[in-house]
């Protein structure tokens, strides 16, 4: 079921860090695109080559979102950046026995785990807040590519096949921590998107702490664990749509279909959606995302299908295009039609599946395709 649009990309290795002085950065595109994140903010690098559609010539760096102060300092600089480097990666630290080291670097460490797990977990915290209309169209007049511009003046137009490619450049080689694959069919101006969320499993579940001026682990507790996974999958979901908002003014509605893929009672693999969101545009125009911290009652503004208490999502039936409603309903007057043929439902049933991968545009048409299964069938 969490395959129901034809544009699908995977992504892997969440939000790619490294953590320097100069801040966070995380490769978003093609080769030459980039988004480097620190002190002063985060800024989008965007060569020709990362637009993804050949000979556009399109190339800008502008800033996307504020600075933020770190709650801490830190001394002996650049010898704790060495014994950081030795003891952890740029993305997690690794797991190591009680290491006694210098205070300071300790305290190095673990800044570095919550700085981490804060662009994890808030990942929507670090993106620009969505345009509208109107600075959208300003952006496109300030391109100092006319080939930029004209793309771009094609995005606003609402040309399927360029938003379609902007949006492929831009996930192509979107670095996450956990696989996710992005499903995603544009609508006239909505974006259907199927987003197959990291599973709990994935989160890291230790976290450092200083016990006697040793650096040691702890495990986490199946609260936090719940909450941190709760924060990620939403905050995932809200990056996206902000993004996907600013690749084209042409996208007035975002339906972002939040799915993890689980065992039922059978030991069947099955996808259970999480939440279903009728995200607008108006209302992520008028958010300010860096300061956005209670993303439920965010996401409770907006049309949805979520089922959340106590940091627990209950499976949910998520939104359909309107096509596809369309379809089912042709689907479904054909099956009444061969049951009132006299066709027994269990037979029905099983060629519902070779039925349903037909795009007809009557009734009559999947009336005469069931019958045509059935003969064989029998």
């Amino acid at each position: 079921m969490g395959v129901r649009y034809s544009k699908s990309i995977k992504i892997g290795n969440f939000l790619r860090l490294n953590i320097s002085k100069n801040g966070v950065s995380a490769t978003l595109g093609k080769k030459g695109a980039s988004i480097n994140i620190g002190g002063k903010g985060a800024y989008l690098n965007l060569s020709p080559s990362a637009v993804g559609i050949k000979g556009t010539g399109v190339s800008y760096r502008t800033k996307i979102a504020g600075g933020k102060k770190s709650s801490k300092k830190t001394s002996k600089k650049q010898e704790n950046e060495t014994l950081i480097e030795q003891t952890s990666s740029s993305s997690s630290l690794k797991k190591t026995e009680k290491t006694k080291v210098d205070t300071n670097v300790n305290e190095s460490l673990i800044e570095e785990y919550n700085n981490n797990l804060e662009a994890e977990i808030n990942i929507h915290k670090y993106t620009d807040n969505v345009m509208s209309k109107e600075e959208y169209n300003s952006f496109v007049d300030n391109l100092e590519s006319e080939a930029g511009k004209e793309i771009y003046q094609m995005s606003i137009d609402g040309d399927e096949d360029t938003i379609e490619n902007l949006i492929a450049t831009f996930m192509n080689n979107l670095e996450l921590a956990y696989d996710a694959r992005v499903n995603y069919e544009l609508e006239d101006n909505i974006l259907y998107v199927d987003l197959d969320l990291p599973e709990i499993e994935n989160l890291k579940n230790e976290y450092p702490v200083i016990v006697k001026n040793e650096l040691t682990f702890k495990k986490k507790t199946n609260t936090t664990l719940k909450e941190e996974y709760a924060r990620l999958v939403m905050s995932l979901g809200v990056f996206l749509a902000a993004n996907f908002f600013n690749i084209s003014s042409f996208i007035d509605e975002i339906v972002m279909s939040g799915f993890t893929t689980t065992r039922d009672n059978n030991g069947d693999l099955t996808d259970q959606y999480l939440y279903s969101v009728k995200f607008t545009r108006e209302i992520f125009e008028e958010t300010d995302l860096a300061n956005l911290e209670d993303l439920y009652e965010f996401i409770l503004r907006f049309s949805n299908r979520i089922n959340f208490s106590n940091n627990n999502f209950k499976p949910i039936k998520p939104y359909e295009m309107e096509s596809v409603m369309n379809n089912n309903a042709l689907i479904e007057d054909a099956i009444l039609g061969l049951r009132e043929l006299g066709y027994k439902v269990s037979d029905i049933n099983q060629i519902l599946p070779k039925l349903t991968e037909n795009k007809y545009d009557s009734s009559s048409q999947y009336l005469k395709e069931g019958l045509r299964l059935l003969k064989e069938l029998n």
